[in-house]
C-alpha cells in the first residue's frame, strides 16, 4: 500500500456504477491506494446524516486517513469543495455541512478550499463532481501531495455549519428523536449515555415512543427477549429501540424524526 488509505462516504447506493467509477479514478492516480467503504446508504441528500457518520466512526481509522464524502445536492453550483484536517486525519468533500461536527468541535482543524486544478480530471461535469474533481484530489493527497497545495487556506467560521440534532433534557425527561434507522429496523436515537445524568431517577429508565413503553436493558441483543421491543445502548453510546429477530420500524411504524421520551421509574 502506497500512502494512507481513502475512506468513502456516499449516497450513491450500491445499485449504479458511481462507487465503482470513484474507486476506479483514485486508483488510476494511486494504483497501490487502499480504498475503503465506510457507508454508500446515506439517503439520499441527507447532509446531516452523513455528518454524524463521519464524526462517530472517524476515530476507528488510522492517523493520516483520507475521508472522502460524496453527499452533495448541490453539486454544479457555486458551493466550495474543502480540504479539513482534524484529529491528524483528512476529509474532503463540499462546503455543505457534511464536517459540521468536525468544525465545531477540534479547535485545531484547519480547512483549504480545494482550487488545485491540477488535481482534478480534464474534463468537469456538472452532476458528478466526486468523480472529476474529489476522487482525484483524494488520490493525490494519498500519494503524499501536501494539504496546503490543495488551494488557499479559509477559516472555519466562513464553512457551511448545520446544527446537529439535540434532545432536550431536564431533571424528569429527555426528548429525543430518531436520527437514523438501520437495515435490521433499529431505531437509532440522539439519546446518549451522558444526557441521563441529568436525569433524576430511583430506580430503571422508561421510554417511550408513539403511545408504547419501552424497557431499558443493559444488555446485548442476544440476551433479550425475542420479538418484544426492548431498548439498550449502541455500540456508538447510543439510545437505541430494537426488536431481538425482528424490526422495531415495521412494529412501531415509524420514520425518522419520530420523538422518543426517557423518563425515569
Amino acid at each position: 500500500m502506497k500512502g494512507p488509505p481513502i475512506v468513502l462516504t456516499t449516497d450513491f447506493g450500491q445499485i449504479d456504477e458511481y462507487v465503482g467509477v470513484l474507486k476506479g479514478v483514485i486508483l488510476s492516480i494511486n494504483p497501490e491506494a487502499a480504498v475503503i467503504d465506510l457507508c454508500h446508504a446515506v439517503p439520499p441528500q441527507d447532509i446531516g446524516r452523513a455528518a454524524e457518520l463521519i464524526f462517530r466512526n472517524h476515530k476507528y481509522f488510522p492517523a493520516a486517513s483520507i475521508h472522502l464524502c460524496v453527499v452533495d445536492p448541490t453539486v454544479g453550483t457555486e458551493r466550495r469543495i474543502i480540504v479539513v484536517k482534524a484529529n491528524s486525519q483528512l476529509f474532503l468533500g463540499p462546503d455543505n455541512g457534511v464536517f459540521s461536527r468536525l468544525l465545531e468541535t477540534d479547535e485545531t482543524t484547519k480547512v483549504y478550499e480545494l482550487t488545485n486544478r491540477s488535481w482534478f480530471l480534464e474534463d468537469i461535469s456538472n452532476t458528478f463532481q466526486g468523480r472529476d474533481i474529489m476522487a482525484p484530489a483524494a488520490a493525490h493527497l494519498s500519494r503524499g501531495a501536501p494539504i496546503d497545495q490543495a488551494g488557499p487556506s479559509i477559516s472555519r467560521e466562513s464553512c457551511v455549519i448545520i446544527a446537529a440534532s439535540v434532545p432536550r433534557c431536564s431533571d424528569s425527561e429527555i426528548i429525543g428523536e430518531i436520527v437514523s434507522i438501520d437495515r435490521f429496523g433499529n431505531l437509532i436515537t440522539n439519546i446518549e449515555t451522558i444526557h441521563f445524568d441529568r436525569l433524576v431517577r430511583k430506580g430503571g429508565l422508561t421510554i417511550r415512543i408513539k403511545s408504547s413503553e419501552v424497557g431499558f436493558h443493559h444488555t446485548s441483543y442476544a440476551k433479550l427477549p425475542d420479538r418484544r421491543p426492548a431498548a439498550l445502548l449502541n455500540s456508538s453510546n447510543l439510545l437505541e429501540i430494537c426488536i431481538k429477530n425482528g424490526s422495531a420500524a415495521d412494529f412501531f411504524e415509524v420514520q425518522i424524526g419520530e420523538r422518543v421520551l426517557v423518563t425515569g421509574s
